[in-house]
């Protein structure tokens, strides 16, 4: 009986495990993300961030972007190559964001948990100037992919 029992209990565990982890992404952008969430975090009590929002259809936001999630991550792959080359952040923020706040934002420590994880965690480990991206992920970063700037 208690085999009987072990068994499919076994069974379902395995299908939440393997239903809850994401396989890696291996595109360039998302070996790009890895590497990036792999750096240690900066030793700071805040960091204020600029941000561009890719979304897309199906994502928590992003009906209204129309895109699908293949193209949210290619326009992703565009937006970081050209801010990284200098063009003006904030012109490609006007241009491409699809966040409804001002797209600037100083996190905390303290207040971090009340943001997309991936964005906060991203944001914390870029040094002022930099650019990032954070990826998009149906839990951790549910709104898109972000292309971030640390400012301070």
């Amino acid at each position: 009986m208690l085999s009987t029992l072990v068994r499919p209990a076994g069974a379902l565990l395995a299908l939440v495990l393997v239903t809850c982890s994401d396989p890696p992404d291996e595109t360039p952008l998302g070996r790009e993300c890895a590497a990036l969430l792999a750096r240690p975090e900066q030793e700071v009590q805040k960091v204020k961030l600029q941000h561009v929002l890719l979304a897309f259809v199906g994502a928590t936001r992003g009906s209204e972007s129309g895109h699908t999630e293949e193209e949210a991550r290619a326009l992703a792959s565009e937006v970081l190559a050209r801010a990284r080359a200098g063009e003006d952040f904030t012109a490609l923020m006007k241009q491409y964001t699809y966040d409804e706040g001002p797209g600037i934002y100083v996190l905390t420590q303290d207040d971090r948990e009340d943001y997309a994880e991936h964005f906060a965690d991203v944001g914390f480990r870029l040094q002022v100037g930099e650019i990032g991206v954070a990826p998009y992920h149906r839990v951790k970063s549910p709104f898109g992919w972000h292309v971030i700037q640390r400012l301070e």
